[in-house]
């Protein structure tokens, strides 16, 4: 039950494999500084995928659309 309720609070926004996957740790830096919560979680064959709350899903869509066009 607890895993269902985690999984409503928070939605994946960015998946990253290979040597791409320190984007993430980056991205989760970057949310970090302009105030949004993130999670990030590994999946398989060395996949990482970030997670932010519903609520600040606008938000880190817009610091996305920034991280993107600074890397």
């Amino acid at each position: 039950m607890m895993a269902l309720l985690w999984w409503k609070k928070w939605i994946a926004i960015r998946t990253e494999g290979g040597s791409r996957a320190d984007l993430i740790d980056r991205l989760q830096a970057h949310f970090k500084e302009n105030g949004v919560k993130s999670k990030i979680t590994l999946e398989d064959h060395g996949l990482k995928r970030i997670h932010v709350l519903q609520q600040d899903e606008s938000r880190a869509r817009e610091l996305l659309a920034t991280f993107d066009g600074d890397h």
